[in-house]
């Protein structure tokens, strides 16, 4: 008896092991639109010269109608195959686009399965956060909001000049990351009560990822939590009609939300100042701390956070008017 409670421990330990280990054991996987093959020696190149042990078995690219990598059956096969594979720790993303929320009936008919899976660490953003939200809520597993494998600094090529997604972020250490958690500085409080600091586990990522999931069976329950949002190609005018649709929603019960980059790649000071002046209008309305952080999305920087992961936000020093945001 004394063996079977101690063999049923470590498994309940088994996510808290898996996320100090090294990490190394890496499969790229890629579940949206279609990505750019003949990046992908060039990514496990990247990967393997920081230490990185690569597999590509799961891409298998046959390019459908709408420009995803496969069709919708196939791609959900890939990416369960991935999460049930033992041999791998870490799943990083090629790259996001479209398709990822197609997944989830078919994530969801294999829940049972997936949650006897070793626990992994997926990483990515955009698409992937359709992804990141069905481990988060129905495996409790943590994931990466971080750059995908194709669009990072370590993938810039040093004679192109051009501004491109991403290409002021670096790889993540990933192991280093869920061990000792993140701390950035410089978030602001658009409302007084976002003053007072907020804590909750951190949930969301891509705006119109998470708006595609409210009042179907696969939204998540947000209540408690800390929701980041973010967003590319979003006009000023389409922001605020989503942001009009949290406020009108009959249940929106979160600790607080924060806003990461929704401004064009290479934007104008009025643009920063459009893009802001939006939020804050929300903000003011929305009865709950706002917090304003525009380096998580699709700019040139990236900087990662753990979803499924407790953040806490303090806002300790009025005069400088900035917060700080943690996770340990």
């Amino acid at each position: 008896m004394k063996s079977k409670v101690y063999i049923f421990c470590i498994y309940l330990l088994f996510p808290l092991l898996v996320n100090a280990s090294n990490l190394k054991s890496v499969a790229l996987i890629s579940v949206s639109s279609q990505y750019d093959e003949q990046k992908v020696d060039k990514i496990k190149s990247k990967l393997e010269k920081v230490g990185y042990k690569v597999t590509d078995k799961y891409l298998h690219q046959v390019v459908s109608d709408f420009g995803y990598v496969n069709n919708d059956y196939s791609r959900a096969k890939n990416l369960t195959d991935a999460l049930l594979d033992d041999d791998v720790e870490v799943i990083w993303f090629v790259r996001g686009g479209g398709g990822g929320f197609n997944l989830m009936p078919y994530l969801y008919k294999e829940m049972e399965r997936l949650k006897s899976a070793k626990p992994k660490v997926l990483v990515g953003f955009s698409d992937v956060t359709a992804i990141h939200s069905f481990v988060n809520e129905y495996l409790k597993w943590d994931s990466l909001h971080s750059v995908v494998a194709s669009y990072n600094k370590d993938m810039k090529d040093p004679d192109d000049k051009a501004i491109s997604t991403n290409d002021l972020e670096p790889l993540p250490n990933i192991a280093s990351i869920l061990k000792s958690g993140i701390s950035y500085k410089d978030v602001i409080p658009l409302n007084d009560i976002a003053k007072k600091g907020a804590a909750g586990e951190l949930r969301g990522g891509n705006l119109t990822l998470v708006a595609a999931s409210f009042a179907t069976k696969f939204e998540p329950n947000f209540t408690g939590k800390v929701l980041l949002l973010e967003d590319v190609g979003t006009s000023f005018r389409q922001l605020d009609r989503s942001l009009q649709q949290i406020l009108f929603m009959n249940k929106m019960e979160v600790n607080a939300i924060v806003f990461g980059q929704f401004y064009p790649l290479d934007p104008t000071d009025e643009q920063r100042l459009m893009y802001k002046s939006v939020i804050k209008k929300f903000a003011d309305n929305f009865g709950k701390p706002v917090y304003y952080y525009p380096y998580i999305g699709h700019g040139r920087l990236n900087n990662p956070v753990i979803l499924g992961k407790k953040v806490t936000i303090t806002c300790s020093d009025e005069k400088l008017g900035y917060c700080n945001l943690s996770q340990k």
